[in-house]
C-alpha cells in the first residue's frame, strides 16, 4: 500500500484546497452534510429503524456519542451504527454512481460519532468526512463494475475503510496506526445484493454494518491491534477476493488533486438511483403531453446493460417498501398515478411509506411498464447513466424521451436551494418549526463550529404536536 502510505490522509492538517471555495449545491460539502443529516432524522421514524434501535439500546451501553432523533447516548460504534441505519433507511441518501457506492451514509455518521468521542471541532469533522468519502469512492471505483456485477453491495464492502479513515482523522492517528485501522477494516467487508430480487429490510443496515465496523477498526487500532498493510492490493486482499478484476491505479491517480467526491450525486427521489432518469424522462414527456394511467397503453424503458435491467427490472409486484424502491415498473406506476413532477412527483420518502403494494390500479399500471436492454446500434445504446423512455398512448401515439443524466447527478446538479427544499421535505413533518433552518445555517458554516455538540443537539427531536412518524 505504498502510494496510500505516501498520501497519508491523517497527515493533512488543513482542509484540502479544492474545498475552500467549492460550489454550493450538488457537490458542496454543505449539501453533503445537510442531506445526510436530514436522512438520519426522517429515517429514524421508520419502523425498521425503531426495531434496530430497540435491539441495540437494550443490549449496549456507553455515553460517548449521540443517537440522532432519539437522543440516546451510546458507545461511538453503536451510535454510528444507528445513525447510519437511519441515514440509509429509505433510499434517500447520496450515490456515487460511477463507482457505484453510497458514501455519505457511512462517512457522516462515522465522523460525527468519532467527533463526539474525540472532542473534535467542525473543521476537523469536515476533513474526516471528505477523506472518508474519497477513500470509499476510490476503492469502489478501483473495483468497478466487477464488485457489484459479482453480487456484492459496494457500500458494505468499501464502507469500513471510509469509516476507519474518519475515525483515524478524528483521533489524530499517525501513519502506522492509520494503516492498521484500514487493515482491520478490511476484515469487516461484506454485503450481498440478493434484495434486488426479493426485497427484505436487512438492506436498511447496509451502510450501518460498515460504519460500525470502521469505527470499531479505528478503536481497535488505537489500542494497538495490528493488521496486514496490503489489504487493498494483496493476493488475499479486498480487490482480488471481492472483485476479481480491478484497476489499482484508480486508488491513487490524482490523489490530493482530483476529488471524486465532486462526482457524487444526490437523490431527489427515494428509490434506486438507476430509476431516476426514467422519472425525469416521463416528467418531460408529460410536460408536453399530460398523461394519466388510463391514457397509457405501454411504457418501455431502455437501459444499456443486463445487470442494470436485473437490478431494477426484476420486481413487478413488490411485497414491501424495499421491493417497490427497486421496482422500476411499480415506481413508474406510482408516478403516473400521482400526476405531479420533480420532488413532489410521487416517489419521495413519505410516498413509499404510504403506498399500498396491493392496490389493484397501481399493479395494473405497473404491468404496462417493461424494461429492456437497448441494442448496440440503437439510439438508446449509451444510456448507461440515464434512460430512454417510450410511451405508447391509448390513442395510438408513441412519445419518446431520452435523459442522459438524471437530476442530482453532477452533470445535472441540484441547486443549493433544491438541496434545502429536499432537506425540509424530509424533516419538516417530524421536527419543530424553525429547527430545520437552524440546522441548515449551522451546517453551512460547519468550519466555524468549535464544539461539535452544537450540531449534535439539533438532531435530537422533541416531537411537536401533530408531528408524523413513518412508523405509523
Amino acid at each position: 500500500m505504498k502510494d496510500v502510505r505516501d498520501a497519508n490522509y491523517c497527515g493533512m492538517g488543513h482542509r484540502p484546497e479544492p474545498f475552500r471555495n467549492t460550489r454550493r449545491g450538488e457537490g458542496s460539502c454543505a449539501a453533503i452534510h445537510t442531506r445526510q443529516l436530514s436522512c438520519q432524522v426522517a429515517g429514524a421514524t421508520l419502523s425498521w429503524s425503531k426495531d434496530y434501535r430497540e435491539a441495540i439500546t437494550r443490549t449496549r451501553s456507553g455515553n460517548a456519542a449521540t443517537v440522532a432523533y432519539f437522543g440516546d447516548r451510546l458507545a461511538p460504534d453503536d451510535a454510528a451504527f444507528l445513525n447510519s441505519a437511519f441515514n440509509h433507511a429509505n433510499e434517500t441518501d447520496d450515490t456515487h454512481l460511477k463507482s457505484p457506492t453510497h458514501p455519505g451514509g457511512i462517512a457522516v455518521p462515522a465522523a460525527l460519532a468519532m467527533a463526539e468521542y474525540a472532542g473534535g471541532d467542525g473543521e476537523k469533522l469536515l476533513l474526516a468526512v471528505i477523506a472518508a468519502y474519497e477513500v470509499q469512492i476510490r476503492l469502489s471505483w478501483a473495483c468497478s463494475p466487477h464488485l457489484i456485477y459479482k453480487g456484492h453491495h459496494p457500500p458494505v464492502g468499501v464502507g469500513p475503510f471510509g469509516a476507519a479513515i474518519a475515525g483515524a482523522i478524528m483521533k489524530g492517528f499517525d501513519l502506522d496506526t492509520t494503516i492498521n485501522a484500514l487493515g482491520i477494516a478490511g476484515s469487516h467487508s461484506a454485503g450481498l445484493i440478493e434484495y434486488t430480487k426479493t426485497g427484505g429490510s436487512v438492506k436498511r443496515i447496509h451502510s450501518a454494518i460498515p460504519t460500525q465496523a470502521g469505527v470499531r477498526a479505528a478503536l481497535f487500532a488505537e489500542i494497538g491491534i495490528t493488521a496486514p498493510h496490503t489489504i487493498p492490493e494483496g493476493e488475499k486482499g479486498f480487490c482480488k477476493v471481492f472483485a476479481g478484476e480491478y484497476d489499482l491505479s484508480r486508488l491513487t491517480d490524482g490523489l490530493g488533486e482530483i476529488w471524486h467526491l465532486l462526482d457524487n450525486g444526490l437523490k431527489p427521489y427515494s428509490c434506486c438511483h438507476l430509476i431516476h432518469a426514467t422519472f425525469d424522462a416521463l416528467d418531460n414527456i408529460r410536460d408536453e403531453t399530460p398523461l394519466w394511467p388510463e391514457d397509457v397503453n405501454a411504457v418501455r424503458v431502455a437501459t444499456n446493460s443486463e445487470p442494470i435491467l436485473s437490478h431494477i427490472g426484476s420486481i413487478m409486484e413488490p411485497d414491501d417498501i424495499l421491493g417497490a424502491q427497486f421496482s422500476l415498473p411499480f415506481s413508474v406506476a406510482m408516478r403516473l398515478h400521482n400526476g405531479n413532477r420533480g420532488v413532489q412527483g410521487g416517489n419521495g420518502f413519505w410516498d413509499y411509506t404510504d403506498v399500498d403494494f396491493k392496490d389493484s390500479e397501481l399493479l395494473e399500471t405497473a404491468r404496462k411498464v417493461s424494461v429492456f436492454v437497448a441494442e448496440d446500434d440503437s439510439e438508446w445504446s449509451s444510456v448507461d447513466k440515464g434512460a430512454g423512455v417510450e410511451v405508447e398512448t391509448a390513442d395510438g401515439r408513441v412519445l419518446e424521451e431520452t435523459v442522459t443524466f438524471s437530476k442530482g447527478l453532477p452533470e445535472n446538479p441540484m441547486t443549493q436551494a433544491g438541496v434545502e427544499e429536499k432537506f425540509c421535505y424530509l424533516v419538516d413533518p417530524v421536527m419543530p418549526k424553525g429547527v430545520p433552518q437552524v440546522i441548515i445555517d449551522a451546517v453551512n458554516e460547519v468550519e466555524a463550529v468549535k464544539d461539535i455538540n452544537e450540531i449534535v443537539k439539533l438532531l435530537v427531536v422533541l416531537p411537536a404536536p401533530g408531528a408524523r412518524s413513518a412508523a405509523e
